[in-house]
Protein backbone atom coordinates (compact mmCIF):
# COMPACT_ATOMS: atom_id res chain seq x y z
CA UNK A 1 0.00 0.00 0.00
CA UNK A 2 1.54 3.11 -0.96
CA UNK A 3 1.42 6.42 1.30
CA UNK A 4 -0.93 8.43 -1.01
CA UNK A 5 -3.26 5.28 -0.53
CA UNK A 6 -3.19 4.49 2.91
CA UNK A 7 -3.99 8.53 3.89
CA UNK A 8 -6.73 7.92 1.77
CA UNK A 9 -7.86 5.41 3.30
CA UNK A 10 -7.65 6.88 6.94
CA UNK A 11 -9.37 9.75 5.91
CA UNK A 12 -12.48 8.06 4.62
CA UNK A 13 -12.36 6.44 8.30
CA UNK A 14 -12.38 9.43 9.88
CA UNK A 15 -16.56 10.50 10.98
CA UNK A 16 -16.18 14.38 9.97
CA UNK A 17 -14.73 13.65 6.77
CA UNK A 18 -18.15 12.75 5.03
CA UNK A 19 -20.17 15.18 6.35
CA UNK A 20 -17.84 18.06 5.42
CA UNK A 21 -17.72 16.84 1.79
CA UNK A 22 -21.62 16.54 1.47
CA UNK A 23 -21.52 19.89 3.10
CA UNK A 24 -19.24 21.30 0.60
CA UNK A 25 -21.06 19.49 -2.36
CA UNK A 26 -24.23 20.61 -0.76
CA UNK A 27 -22.94 24.46 -1.06
CA UNK A 28 -22.02 24.55 -4.57
CA UNK A 29 -25.00 22.79 -5.55
CA UNK A 30 -26.75 26.03 -4.44
CA UNK A 31 -23.83 28.09 -6.41
CA UNK A 32 -24.04 25.91 -9.57
CA UNK A 33 -27.82 26.72 -9.46
CA UNK A 34 -27.41 30.17 -9.27
CA UNK A 35 -25.05 30.38 -12.95
CA UNK A 36 -27.09 27.78 -14.49
CA UNK A 37 -29.90 30.13 -14.37
CA UNK A 38 -28.07 32.86 -16.18
CA UNK A 39 -27.93 30.94 -18.93
CA UNK A 40 -31.88 29.58 -19.51
CA UNK A 41 -34.27 30.95 -21.63
CA UNK A 42 -36.54 33.63 -20.94
CA UNK A 43 -39.75 32.42 -21.69
CA UNK A 44 -40.64 29.41 -19.15
CA UNK A 45 -43.62 27.21 -19.36
CA UNK A 46 -44.45 28.20 -16.12
CA UNK A 47 -43.19 30.35 -13.13
CA UNK A 48 -42.45 28.71 -9.79
CA UNK A 49 -43.29 31.06 -6.98
CA UNK A 50 -40.55 31.71 -4.20
CA UNK A 51 -42.73 30.64 -1.43
CA UNK A 52 -43.04 27.19 -3.37
CA UNK A 53 -39.43 26.53 -2.89
CA UNK A 54 -38.94 28.06 0.54
CA UNK A 55 -41.48 26.38 2.09
CA UNK A 56 -39.85 22.96 1.42
CA UNK A 57 -36.89 24.41 2.20
CA UNK A 58 -37.61 25.60 5.45
CA UNK A 59 -39.71 22.11 6.32
CA UNK A 60 -36.02 20.40 5.68
CA UNK A 61 -34.21 22.86 7.64
CA UNK A 62 -36.32 22.68 10.66
CA UNK A 63 -36.20 18.99 10.63
CA UNK A 64 -33.33 17.67 9.43
CA UNK A 65 -31.01 19.33 12.38
CA UNK A 66 -33.59 17.13 15.02
CA UNK A 67 -32.47 14.01 12.16
CA UNK A 68 -28.95 14.73 12.15
CA UNK A 69 -28.44 14.91 16.49
CA UNK A 70 -30.72 11.83 16.40
CA UNK A 71 -28.43 10.10 14.25
CA UNK A 72 -25.21 11.25 15.94
CA UNK A 73 -26.54 10.22 19.51
CA UNK A 74 -27.51 6.72 17.97
CA UNK A 75 -23.59 6.42 16.20
CA UNK A 76 -22.20 7.52 20.30
CA UNK A 77 -24.49 4.93 22.25
CA UNK A 78 -22.99 2.81 19.74
CA UNK A 79 -19.43 3.38 20.02
CA UNK A 80 -20.10 3.22 23.24
CA UNK A 81 -22.21 -0.08 23.49
CA UNK A 82 -19.26 -1.79 21.32
CA UNK A 83 -16.47 -0.13 23.56
CA UNK A 84 -18.33 -2.30 26.65
CA UNK A 85 -19.52 -5.39 25.41
CA UNK A 86 -16.38 -6.13 22.95
CA UNK A 87 -13.34 -4.56 22.89
CA UNK A 88 -12.55 -1.01 22.78
CA UNK A 89 -10.03 -2.26 19.56
CA UNK A 90 -13.13 -2.41 17.59
CA UNK A 91 -14.44 1.06 17.96
CA UNK A 92 -12.52 2.20 15.23
CA UNK A 93 -14.49 0.38 12.94
CA UNK A 94 -18.01 1.15 14.02
CA UNK A 95 -17.05 4.94 13.90
CA UNK A 96 -15.55 4.37 10.12
CA UNK A 97 -18.12 2.48 9.15
CA UNK A 98 -19.45 4.24 5.36
CA UNK A 99 -22.97 3.36 5.78
CA UNK A 100 -23.51 4.90 8.95
CA UNK A 101 -21.53 8.25 8.15
CA UNK A 102 -23.08 8.21 4.98
CA UNK A 103 -26.67 8.66 5.96
CA UNK A 104 -25.39 11.48 8.83
CA UNK A 105 -23.18 12.68 5.58
CA UNK A 106 -27.06 12.98 3.98
CA UNK A 107 -28.58 14.75 6.57
CA UNK A 108 -26.36 17.22 7.74
CA UNK A 109 -25.58 18.06 3.80
CA UNK A 110 -29.12 18.47 3.25
CA UNK A 111 -29.80 20.79 6.29
CA UNK A 112 -26.98 23.02 5.04
CA UNK A 113 -28.52 23.11 1.26
CA UNK A 114 -31.67 24.28 3.02
CA UNK A 115 -30.36 27.05 4.83
CA UNK A 116 -27.97 28.53 2.04
CA UNK A 117 -30.96 28.16 -0.16
CA UNK A 118 -33.49 29.81 2.19
CA UNK A 119 -31.07 32.56 2.27
CA UNK A 120 -30.59 33.00 -1.06
CA UNK A 121 -34.43 33.18 -1.98
CA UNK A 122 -34.51 35.95 0.78
CA UNK A 123 -32.32 38.05 0.02
CA UNK A 124 -33.23 37.59 -4.18
CA UNK A 125 -30.48 35.81 -5.96
CA UNK A 126 -32.55 33.50 -7.75
CA UNK A 127 -34.19 34.73 -10.77
CA UNK A 128 -37.53 32.57 -12.07
CA UNK A 129 -35.31 30.27 -14.38
CA UNK A 130 -33.03 29.94 -10.83
CA UNK A 131 -35.77 28.62 -8.43
CA UNK A 132 -37.20 26.33 -10.84
CA UNK A 133 -33.68 24.64 -10.93
CA UNK A 134 -33.77 25.13 -7.27
CA UNK A 135 -37.08 23.46 -7.05
CA UNK A 136 -35.82 20.47 -8.67
CA UNK A 137 -32.59 20.38 -6.96
CA UNK A 138 -34.57 20.43 -3.40
CA UNK A 139 -36.95 17.57 -5.23
CA UNK A 140 -33.50 15.31 -5.54
CA UNK A 141 -32.33 15.96 -1.98
CA UNK A 142 -35.74 15.49 -0.45
CA UNK A 143 -35.87 11.95 -2.04
CA UNK A 144 -32.20 11.30 -1.07
CA UNK A 145 -32.87 12.65 2.24
CA UNK A 146 -36.29 9.42 2.56
CA UNK A 147 -34.16 7.08 1.11
CA UNK A 148 -31.10 7.61 3.73
CA UNK A 149 -33.66 7.62 6.16
CA UNK A 150 -35.33 4.18 5.45
CA UNK A 151 -31.85 2.80 5.42
CA UNK A 152 -30.91 4.12 9.02
CA UNK A 153 -33.89 2.66 10.26
CA UNK A 154 -32.58 -0.50 9.31
CA UNK A 155 -28.80 0.42 10.53
CA UNK A 156 -29.88 1.45 14.30
CA UNK A 157 -31.43 -1.83 14.77
CA UNK A 158 -28.14 -3.30 14.41
CA UNK A 159 -25.37 -1.13 14.65
CA UNK A 160 -23.33 -1.29 18.18
CA UNK A 161 -24.61 -4.60 18.43
CA UNK A 162 -21.81 -7.63 19.19
CA UNK A 163 -22.68 -9.56 16.28
CA UNK A 164 -22.87 -6.03 13.84
CA UNK A 165 -19.33 -5.76 15.66
CA UNK A 166 -17.88 -9.52 15.23
CA UNK A 167 -19.11 -9.12 11.24
CA UNK A 168 -17.17 -5.67 11.27
CA UNK A 169 -13.55 -6.84 12.51
CA UNK A 170 -13.96 -9.84 10.26
CA UNK A 171 -14.72 -8.00 7.52
CA UNK A 172 -11.69 -5.72 8.19
CA UNK A 173 -9.38 -8.88 9.11
CA UNK A 174 -10.67 -10.74 5.82
CA UNK A 175 -9.79 -7.43 3.78
CA UNK A 176 -6.16 -7.56 5.40
CA UNK A 177 -5.60 -11.36 4.86
CA UNK A 178 -6.61 -11.15 1.77
CA UNK A 179 -4.01 -8.71 0.77
CA UNK A 180 -1.32 -10.90 3.06
CA UNK A 181 -2.40 -14.04 0.66
CA UNK A 182 -1.65 -11.80 -2.28
CA UNK A 183 1.28 -10.42 -1.62
CA UNK A 184 2.87 -12.82 1.22
CA UNK A 185 6.59 -10.74 1.71
CA UNK A 186 4.68 -7.62 1.33
CA UNK A 187 5.74 -7.91 -2.22
CA UNK A 188 9.72 -8.34 -1.38
CA UNK A 189 12.15 -11.43 -1.68
CA UNK A 190 12.17 -13.90 1.44
CA UNK A 191 14.49 -13.04 4.45
CA UNK A 192 16.43 -16.08 5.57
CA UNK A 193 18.57 -16.53 8.08
CA UNK A 194 19.49 -13.49 10.31
CA UNK A 195 19.08 -9.65 8.71
CA UNK A 196 22.59 -8.18 7.70
CA UNK A 197 23.91 -4.59 7.62
CA UNK A 198 23.35 -1.84 10.01
CA UNK A 199 20.37 -1.40 11.85
CA UNK A 200 18.05 2.28 11.42
CA UNK A 201 16.03 2.69 14.22
CA UNK A 202 12.64 4.60 14.90
CA UNK A 203 13.37 8.21 16.53
CA UNK A 204 9.99 7.34 18.80
CA UNK A 205 8.07 3.99 19.81
CA UNK A 206 4.99 3.14 18.23
CA UNK A 207 3.41 0.88 16.17
CA UNK A 208 4.44 0.04 12.46
CA UNK A 209 1.20 0.90 10.37
CA UNK A 210 2.35 1.13 6.93
CA UNK A 211 5.81 0.39 5.18
CA UNK A 212 6.01 1.95 2.02
CA UNK A 213 7.92 -0.79 -0.54
CA UNK A 214 7.80 0.86 -3.30
CA UNK A 215 10.03 3.61 -1.68
CA UNK A 216 12.12 1.46 -0.32
CA UNK A 217 12.97 -0.24 -3.32
CA UNK A 218 13.36 2.96 -5.37
CA UNK A 219 16.11 3.96 -2.04
CA UNK A 220 17.88 0.67 -2.30
CA UNK A 221 18.06 1.44 -6.65
CA UNK A 222 19.19 4.43 -6.50
CA UNK A 223 21.78 4.17 -3.42
CA UNK A 224 22.90 0.31 -4.39
CA UNK A 225 21.41 -1.34 -0.88
CA UNK A 226 19.76 -4.04 0.12
CA UNK A 227 17.35 -3.62 3.14
CA UNK A 228 15.59 -5.81 5.07
CA UNK A 229 12.35 -5.13 6.94
CA UNK A 230 12.22 -6.54 10.14
CA UNK A 231 9.38 -4.12 11.16
CA UNK A 232 5.96 -5.34 9.51
CA UNK A 233 2.78 -3.65 9.78
CA UNK A 234 1.60 -4.31 13.11
CA UNK A 235 5.30 -4.81 14.77
CA UNK A 236 5.99 -2.14 17.79
CA UNK A 237 8.83 -0.72 17.26
CA UNK A 238 11.10 1.28 19.44
CA UNK A 239 14.95 3.14 19.21
CA UNK A 240 16.33 -0.21 20.23
CA UNK A 241 14.22 -2.80 17.91
CA UNK A 242 15.50 -1.73 14.31
CA UNK A 243 12.86 -1.08 11.73
CA UNK A 244 15.43 -1.66 8.67
CA UNK A 245 18.37 -3.48 8.39
CA UNK A 246 20.60 -2.01 5.40
CA UNK A 247 23.01 -3.41 3.56
CA UNK A 248 25.11 -0.23 1.83
CA UNK A 249 26.61 3.24 3.04
CA UNK A 250 24.32 5.15 4.48
CA UNK A 251 24.47 9.13 5.72
CA UNK A 252 22.12 10.81 8.15
CA UNK A 253 20.15 12.16 5.34
CA UNK A 254 19.80 8.89 3.81
CA UNK A 255 18.92 6.88 7.18
CA UNK A 256 16.05 9.94 7.76
CA UNK A 257 14.34 8.87 4.42
CA UNK A 258 14.33 5.28 5.25
CA UNK A 259 12.22 6.07 8.37
CA UNK A 260 10.41 8.02 6.27
CA UNK A 261 8.99 5.10 4.57
CA UNK A 262 7.23 3.79 7.72
CA UNK A 263 4.13 5.29 9.07
CA UNK A 264 3.97 4.87 13.09
CA UNK A 265 1.05 5.35 15.28
CA UNK A 266 0.07 4.84 18.76
CA UNK A 267 -2.34 1.87 18.21
CA UNK A 268 -2.37 -0.84 15.20
CA UNK A 269 -4.48 -0.35 12.57
CA UNK A 270 -6.51 -3.40 10.64
CA UNK A 271 -5.08 -2.20 7.19
CA UNK A 272 -2.30 -4.61 6.53
CA UNK A 273 -2.37 -5.89 9.61
CA UNK A 274 -4.28 -9.70 10.06
CA UNK A 275 -2.92 -10.55 13.24
CA UNK A 276 -4.57 -7.48 14.65
CA UNK A 277 -7.92 -8.64 13.34
CA UNK A 278 -7.17 -11.95 14.88
CA UNK A 279 -6.50 -10.21 18.03
CA UNK A 280 -9.28 -8.26 18.63
CA UNK A 281 -11.64 -11.18 18.14
CA UNK A 282 -9.59 -13.18 20.79
CA UNK A 283 -10.73 -10.20 23.30
CA UNK A 284 -14.37 -10.11 21.92
CA UNK A 285 -14.82 -13.60 22.81
CA UNK A 286 -12.39 -13.26 26.46
CA UNK A 287 -14.90 -10.44 27.41
CA UNK A 288 -17.38 -12.73 26.25
CA UNK A 289 -15.80 -15.58 28.94
CA UNK A 290 -15.70 -13.01 31.50
CA UNK A 291 -17.61 -13.69 34.67
CA UNK A 292 -19.37 -10.73 34.35
CA UNK A 293 -21.01 -11.53 31.05
CA UNK A 294 -20.56 -15.37 31.16
CA UNK A 295 -21.88 -15.87 26.90
CA UNK A 296 -20.04 -18.69 25.88
CA UNK A 297 -22.07 -18.83 23.02
CA UNK A 298 -20.18 -15.39 21.49
CA UNK A 299 -17.41 -17.32 22.10
CA UNK A 300 -18.49 -20.01 19.99
CA UNK A 301 -19.69 -17.40 17.11
CA UNK A 302 -16.00 -15.67 17.70
CA UNK A 303 -14.56 -19.46 17.00
CA UNK A 304 -16.50 -20.30 13.74
CA UNK A 305 -15.05 -16.35 12.34
CA UNK A 306 -11.30 -16.93 13.24
CA UNK A 307 -12.26 -20.87 11.18
CA UNK A 308 -14.02 -18.61 8.14
CA UNK A 309 -10.67 -16.51 8.23
CA UNK A 310 -7.93 -18.86 9.02
CA UNK A 311 -9.05 -21.18 6.27
CA UNK A 312 -8.90 -18.11 3.49
CA UNK A 313 -5.33 -17.58 4.77
CA UNK A 314 -3.29 -19.44 2.43
CA UNK A 315 0.19 -19.77 1.92
CA UNK A 316 1.46 -19.12 -1.31
CA UNK A 317 4.23 -17.42 -3.00
CA UNK A 318 3.42 -14.07 -4.00
CA UNK A 319 5.03 -11.98 -7.15
CA UNK A 320 8.13 -9.76 -6.23
CA UNK A 321 7.72 -6.81 -6.88
CA UNK A 322 10.93 -5.22 -5.14
CA UNK A 323 13.91 -7.51 -5.31
CA UNK A 324 16.30 -5.17 -2.97
CA UNK A 325 13.95 -5.64 -0.30
CA UNK A 326 13.90 -8.68 2.27
CA UNK A 327 10.62 -9.50 4.23
CA UNK A 328 10.18 -12.48 7.13
CA UNK A 329 7.21 -14.27 6.63
CA UNK A 330 4.41 -14.21 9.24
CA UNK A 331 4.85 -17.45 11.57
CA UNK A 332 1.85 -19.29 11.63
CA UNK A 333 2.47 -20.10 15.31
CA UNK A 334 2.12 -17.07 16.29
CA UNK A 335 -0.99 -16.42 14.43
CA UNK A 336 -3.31 -18.66 16.08
CA UNK A 337 -1.78 -17.77 19.72
CA UNK A 338 -3.12 -14.02 18.75
CA UNK A 339 -6.37 -15.71 18.10
CA UNK A 340 -7.13 -18.83 20.31
CA UNK A 341 -4.97 -18.41 23.48
CA UNK A 342 -6.73 -15.75 25.07
CA UNK A 343 -10.39 -18.08 24.95
CA UNK A 344 -8.61 -21.65 25.72
CA UNK A 345 -7.11 -19.72 28.91
CA UNK A 346 -10.11 -17.62 30.19
CA UNK A 347 -12.50 -20.61 28.89
CA UNK A 348 -11.07 -23.63 29.79
CA UNK A 349 -13.87 -24.57 32.22
CA UNK A 350 -16.70 -24.43 29.48
CA UNK A 351 -16.41 -27.76 27.64
CA UNK A 352 -18.51 -26.62 25.04
CA UNK A 353 -15.97 -23.61 24.33
CA UNK A 354 -13.28 -25.82 24.23
CA UNK A 355 -14.96 -28.75 22.38
CA UNK A 356 -15.75 -26.35 19.41
CA UNK A 357 -11.81 -24.59 19.53
CA UNK A 358 -10.47 -28.44 18.83
CA UNK A 359 -12.82 -28.76 16.12
CA UNK A 360 -12.10 -25.48 14.66
CA UNK A 361 -7.85 -26.38 14.95
CA UNK A 362 -8.85 -29.71 13.73
CA UNK A 363 -10.33 -28.23 10.24
CA UNK A 364 -7.32 -25.97 10.20
CA UNK A 365 -5.03 -28.83 10.55
CA UNK A 366 -6.51 -31.35 7.85
CA UNK A 367 -7.61 -27.93 5.45
CA UNK A 368 -4.47 -25.72 5.45
CA UNK A 369 -0.62 -26.95 5.44
CA UNK A 370 0.94 -23.91 6.40
CA UNK A 371 -1.07 -23.72 9.45
CA UNK A 372 -1.26 -27.55 10.48
CA UNK A 373 1.87 -27.86 12.52
CA UNK A 374 1.12 -24.89 14.89
CA UNK A 375 -2.56 -25.95 14.94
CA UNK A 376 -1.86 -29.72 16.33
CA UNK A 377 0.23 -27.44 19.01
CA UNK A 378 -2.10 -24.96 19.58
CA UNK A 379 -4.88 -27.83 20.17
CA UNK A 380 -2.42 -29.28 22.64
CA UNK A 381 -1.89 -26.80 24.62
CA UNK A 382 -5.82 -26.35 24.22
CA UNK A 383 -6.32 -29.90 25.74
CA UNK A 384 -4.00 -29.34 28.58
CA UNK A 385 -5.51 -25.98 29.84
CA UNK A 386 -9.07 -27.27 29.68
CA UNK A 387 -7.67 -31.03 31.64
CA UNK A 388 -7.09 -28.83 34.44
CA UNK A 389 -9.71 -26.59 34.56
CA UNK A 390 -12.37 -29.67 34.06
CA UNK A 391 -13.09 -31.34 36.98
CA UNK A 392 -16.77 -33.50 35.72
CA UNK A 393 -15.35 -36.56 34.24
CA UNK A 394 -18.15 -36.63 31.37
CA UNK A 395 -16.85 -33.06 30.49
CA UNK A 396 -12.99 -34.88 30.05
CA UNK A 397 -14.40 -37.52 28.64
CA UNK A 398 -16.47 -35.63 25.53
CA UNK A 399 -13.55 -33.50 25.58
CA UNK A 400 -11.43 -36.73 24.74
CA UNK A 401 -14.15 -37.85 22.51
CA UNK A 402 -13.01 -34.78 19.86
CA UNK A 403 -8.94 -34.73 20.26
CA UNK A 404 -7.80 -38.14 19.36
CA UNK A 405 -6.80 -36.78 16.33
CA UNK A 406 -3.68 -34.85 17.96
CA UNK A 407 -1.63 -37.77 19.15
CA UNK A 408 -2.26 -38.99 15.57
CA UNK A 409 -1.09 -36.22 13.65
CA UNK A 410 1.91 -35.65 15.37
CA UNK A 411 2.96 -39.29 14.99
CA UNK A 412 2.66 -38.51 11.38
CA UNK A 413 5.04 -35.53 11.46
CA UNK A 414 7.63 -37.64 13.61
CA UNK A 415 7.27 -39.82 10.95
CA UNK A 416 7.81 -37.57 8.42
CA UNK A 417 10.67 -36.07 9.33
Amino acid sequence: MTYLKFVWRRLLQRMWFLPAAFSVIAVLTIIVAYFVARYAPEDLPFVMPADAVQTILQILASSLLTVAVFALSTVVGALSSASSATTPRAVPLIAGDLRAQTSISVFIGAFLFSIVGIIGLSVGLYSEAGRLFLFVVTLGVLVLVVTSLIRWIGQISAIGRVGYTIEAVEAATSNAVSITVERKLLGGRLLTGQPQGEPVRAERPGYVQLCDMEQLQKLAESHGLTIAVLARPGAYSTPIRPLICVEGPLDDALRQALRDCFVLGEVRTFDSDPRFGFIVLGEIADKALSPGINDPGTAIAVIDTLTRLLLDWQDRDGEVLYDRVLVAPIDAREVLEDAFRPIARDGAAFVEVMIRQLKSLETLAHCNAWLAPAARQCAASTLRRAGGALSFDEDRAALAAVSGWIETGNEQDAAAG
